[in-house]
């Protein structure tokens, strides 16, 4: 029922499907205001990204038990990494991307955008087997924590204007691991170890870190590989890793004894891949092409800032849908882009 409140209340934007606007007819004094704009106001003021933050905040207030809900809006309302000594801005989740660089999700509000999609992945996965195999006690609290948890750290992901980039702090483990291609979805250190950490030493349920580690470890798979350089790499070793950091004991995951929450969350944050490979980085390409026929270094931190707008106000996957339903017609899609850029008020909150 919620989730149904929640996809009729959703906002889908209803953008042209031909080009009303050229560059020529677009003003300077546009440009300047689009670019002048920070980052927390695209995504505050876009109906899009606010719709998508507005449905997962409803998704994780519906967690029945209290713990778990308490623990997801307490990191998130005052997001604070108990392990590194760092706290994050407290509007960070409305205007982190879910990524540190063009293609998945990169855009201001595109974490929230990723984390509802994924939720709502495992929730449909969840009415399938009640409907088809008669199962009817899947954990839906736990589900809706680890894979609103899963990406959290990234709310340290700090636009920077000046570079037309997300900049990482300074304080971030490492990525490693997976190099060789033996580990699958082997990412070590960055942004899961922090995670990891902090629900170690905060004393979370293990079915929560388990569940939320699982998205980036397959845990069929990677329980543990070896790499060409004789590294251990895999969701145990991820697990020493950030024990090491929080100063606790690692726990390890048991292949006998796998929920099936975990896989869902698993394999619903692989929906990132579409995302990445085909609409996202088709998207920042045709931004940046029309860019340059405004004038504007394709390559340049302006150019960037104009893609997060854009993208603020409508989604990739749409932009490649409307590009596909116009027969792959670039000269398409790239209109509606001028359209956005010349007049966003269809788009944004009212």
């Amino acid at each position: 029922m919620l989730k149904t409140i929640f996809l009729a209340a959703s906002f889908v934007a209803a953008g042209p499907m031909s080009a009303a606007f050229a560059a020529s007819d677009i003003p300077q004094s546009r440009i300047d205001q689009i670019i002048a704009m920070d980052p927390t106001e695209m995504a505050r003021t876009a109906a899009f990204t606010t719709a998508s933050y507005d449905r997962l905040m409803g998704y994780i207030n519906s967690i029945e038990d209290p713990v778990l809900r308490s623990l997801v809006l307490d990191m998130y309302d005052s997001p604070k990494s108990t392990v590194f000594n760092a706290t994050a801005m407290p509007n960070a989740l409305r205007t982190a991307p879910a990524t540190g660089g063009p293609g998945h999700h990169h855009y201001p509000g595109g974490l929230a955008v990723h984390l509802v999609e994924v939720i709502e992945i495992a929730l449909g996965w969840i009415e399938m087997f009640e409907s088809v195999h008669g199962v009817q006690t899947m954990d839906r609290d736990l589900v809706i924590a680890q894979l609103a948890l899963h990406d959290w750290s990234k709310v340290w992901y700090n636009w920077d204007k000046s570079i037309g980039k997300v900049a990482r702090p300074e304080w971030f483990p490492a990525s490693w691991g997976g190099k060789d291609g033996i580990a699958r979805w082997g990412w070590m250190g960055e942004h899961g170890t922090v995670v990891y950490a902090e629900l170690l030493k905060r004393g979370a349920p293990q079915e929560l870190l388990f569940g939320a580690a699982s998205t980036h470890f397959d845990p069929h798979w990677d329980v543990e590989t070896t790499n060409k350089d004789g590294q251990a790499e895999g969701f145990n070793p991820a697990m020493i890793e950030a024990a090491g950091y929080a100063g606790t004991d690692a726990p390890a995951i048991d292949m006998d004894k796998r929920r099936a929450e975990w896989f869902l969350s698993s394999y619903s944050d692989g929906d990132w891949s579409f995302s990445q490979y085909v609409a996202g980085n088709s998207a920042h390409k045709w931004i940046r092409n029309v860019a340059a026929d405004l004038g504007i270094d394709p390559e340049s931190p302006e150019a960037s800032i104009l893609a997060w707008f854009v993208l603020s106000r409508i989604s990739d996957f749409k932009l490649y849908k409307i590009y596909q339903d116009a027969g792959f017609s670039t000269e398409t899609v790239e209109g509606v882009i001028y359209d956005i850029i010349a007049d966003s008020s269809a788009y944004e909150v009212k």
